[in-house]
């Protein structure tokens, strides 16, 4: 299993404004290589409501954000992208904050962070555990035939406990008509 993390500042210009950040690289036991890059978060580049006050629910961008408990946040995902072979797919990072900074993919011993497995260049599916203490949150993937889709981000106790215990989603499964077919033989 070849894991390699690198924690990296990066100097990044973007529309002129030069933004500070992280960029960890690991490969997934099954090969699958994940970047996750974040910024740091400038509350004047998003639309804000709510977040400083503690008695209501923070909104950025319209949205309610993960990893953020009653305060801004301190770094927002950029990017997240999954490669294998010669395919590469940018993952849905929307309203994901405070995710990763530059912890490594596991500590020793402990749980590990990212997880998933691709069958082929164009299926995959992939989970992710965020954050920590009252902030974390969980997201998982699925690339089918090279098509990307978010299907789950909550910060929901028990899916949390769910995906800490089963950081690799279930293989891909036959669907009911391939199976039927295969028992007609």
């Amino acid at each position: 299993m070849k894991i390699m993390v690198t924690a990296v500042i990066l100097g990044i210009v973007s529309q002129g404004f030069a933004m500070a950040g992280t960029c960890s690289n690991f490969t997934l036991p099954g090969g699958v290589g994940i970047t996750i890059v974040e910024y740091d978060f400038d509350a004047a580049k998003f639309n804000i409501e709510k977040c400083s006050t503690g008695d209501s629910i923070c909104r950025i961008n319209g949205r309610s954000p993960y990893g953020v408990d009653i305060d801004y946040p301190k770094t927002y995902v950029r990017s997240i992208t999954v490669s294998l072979g010669s395919a590469s797919y940018e993952l849905n990072v929307t309203d994901m904050y405070n995710a990763w900074g530059t912890r490594p993919l596991a500590y020793s011993g402990g749980v590990r962070y990212f997880g998933g497995e691709c069958i082929d260049e164009k299926n995959c599916r992939l989970r992710g555990l965020f954050s920590d203490a009252a902030g974390t949150f969980v997201a998982e993937w699925s690339i089918v035939d090279g098509w990307v889709s978010r299907t789950v981000i909550t910060n929901s106790a028990d899916v949390i406990e769910l995906f800490t215990k089963n950081i690799d989603p279930p293989g891909f499964e036959a669907t009911d008509e391939a199976t039927d077919e295969a028992t007609d033989t």
